[in-house]
């Protein structure tokens, strides 16, 4: 950067900040705190709130008293005009929670059961000399299930504080799910390589379920389309228009799904 260059910056600064008619020196420093500030890093980053906590400490050694009252009074209209927006977004989540309430009472009445009524529909038996890896990958599954779900309480708190309660019932309704049904995909994700050993080993015993298993998790998932369909209509109504199907997987990726989201199937649902 030449010093042509960097005195533009900061007068940019300057005319940014008019309202505190910050000298050079000042808009410098201020300059330099952005720079800081903006740093890239994939792995931190602030929170809406902890970005004008960070800033309110600088600005407090920068600027002089009257400046600073100034700031903060402009800071405060600031953070009053994000709460009020984050109370306006958080109304529109009514229908996703009505949505989502909906197709857990559908998992825990409808779809589940039938999984549970005969009680040798899920033992296995072919993998009785594995029960030590299946017990492994189910207590990595509950870890990853309280992980998850103190990563949704503390982001949502960083992010909303008490702004968005609605937000924080969808969130955790959304995860609810994941105790009842369990997610094995998302939670292939997060595996770390012992684990990731473990599954793959009990991967390779489903070459095969028997007819009545492989029968009632077709006429299931059946269902659950039917119902999927319905209750999306319901809630936000027909897909309109041109539109791309994502997340798409293949028939081996669905084999290797089903089957071990049955080998994770907990009747307790993992104590939620």
């Amino acid at each position: 950067m030449t010093p042509e260059e960097y005195k533009w910056y900061v007068k940019l600064v300057q005319d940014r900040n008019h309202n505190l008619n910050l000298t050079f020196e000042q808009a410098e420093k201020v300059y330099k705190h952005e720079q800081d500030k903006n740093t890239y890093s994939e792995k931190h980053y602030f929170s809406a709130w902890e970005e004008w906590d960070y800033e309110l400490t600088i600005f407090k050694e920068i600027l002089n008293e009257e400046q600073f009252k100034n700031y903060e009074t402009f800071l405060k209209e600031n953070i009053q005009r994000y709460e009020q927006s984050l109370v306006e977004l958080d109304s529109e989540r009514i229908n996703e929670i009505a949505y989502n309430e909906e197709l857990i009472n559908f998992y825990e009445t409808q779809f589940l059961p039938d999984f549970f009524k005969d009680p040798f529909l899920l033992t296995f038996g072919w993998l009785s000399a594995d029960k030590a890896k299946i017990d492994y990958l189910r207590t990595e599954y509950k870890n990853y299930l309280n992980d998850t779900k103190k990563s949704i309480l503390t982001s949502h708190f960083r992010h909303h504080r008490t702004f968005k309660p609605k937000e924080l019932k969808l969130s955790l309704l959304q995860h609810k799910l994941s105790y009842i049904f369990p997610n094995y995909t998302s939670f292939k994700h997060e595996m770390d390589k012992p684990t990731l050993a473990v599954a793959h080993y009990l991967k390779t015993k489903f070459q095969y379920l028997p007819d009545t298993l492989d029968d009632l998790l077709t006429r299931k998932y059946n269902e659950l389309k039917e119902f999927n369909d319905a209750n999306f209509k319901k809630y936000y109504g027909e897909i309109r228009g041109w539109h791309v199907v994502v997340g798409q997987i293949t028939p081996e990726e669905e084999k290797e799904h089903r089957a071990m989201t049955l080998l994770l199937l907990d009747k307790e649902k993992y104590g939620c």
